[in-house]
């Protein structure tokens, strides 16, 4: 049975199909296989048909921490319905979610971004998800010509997990015209660039939940 849904409701693993469609939204959220009886170890059984865990540099992204404020763990994922032997260059959908542990040590998913597929078929990075200081995650994109990193922390106040720091790297042309840094702390509202010129800008401290991030708003998100 089918269950309509937005992106930031925890989905409760009872859905055979891969994905769901939300009415209101048209966006498409991960839908999961009942699996209640399993342990953590078994975290691959919670993965929807049609995905597999985004392996880069030889490595599979997955982190398990204490990421939310309950001490138990739970696990972030970057997944893709892509073919890791095609470089997941025929992949429609990546997405990093979080699962979030249960007592009984199943997994809820709690949060997923949106699409990021165009930001992740072509990566040179060694490893693009990690864990800092046990509770914040940091997912990492690369191309020729950029590369950035993205910070997610669960926030009591917002009882989900927000964006809440970026930085992007521009190499610039041939001659390094163009090249610079945007770090930006949203927690705080502020901005530093050192593109073109050094500035420092000030933005609304309003969270934006990992919901709202996919590949059409990203660099929109961590730069001017």
């Amino acid at each position: 049975m089918h269950k309509l849904m937005t992106l930031i409701t925890i989905i409760f693993l009872t859905s055979c199909t891969d994905h769901i469609i939300d009415s209101t939204t048209s966006k498409i959220t991960l839908a999961f296989q009942d699996k209640q009886d399993l342990k953590p170890k078994h975290l691959k059984h919670f993965i929807p048909q049609g995905y597999t865990i985004f392996r880069t540099g030889g490595k599979l992204n997955k982190v398990k921490a204490y990421l939310n404020t309950d001490d138990i763990y739970d696990y972030a994922v970057l997944l893709s319905n892509g073919n890791q032997h095609n470089a997941y260059a025929d992949a429609t959908r990546v997405t990093l979610a979080i699962f979030e542990g249960q007592k009984d040590g199943t997994f809820k998913l709690k949060s997923q971004t949106g699409n990021l597929t165009y930001a992740f078929i072509y990566t040179a990075v060694e490893k693009q998800l990690t864990v800092l200081n046990n509770n914040v995650i940091t997912l990492r994109h690369q191309s020729m010509r950029h590369d950035y990193e993205l910070k997610f922390k669960y926030e009591a106040d917002y009882e989900d997990y927000m964006l809440i720091g970026s930085d992007y790297n521009n190499y610039g042309n041939a001659m390094h015209i163009g090249a610079g840094n945007v770090s930006t702390n949203f927690v705080f509202g502020v901005r530093n660039e050192t593109i073109d010129y050094i500035k420092t800008t000030y933005l609304n401290t309003v969270l934006q939940p990992i919901s709202v991030v996919n590949a059409d708003n990203v660099y929109d998100l961590i730069s001017d």
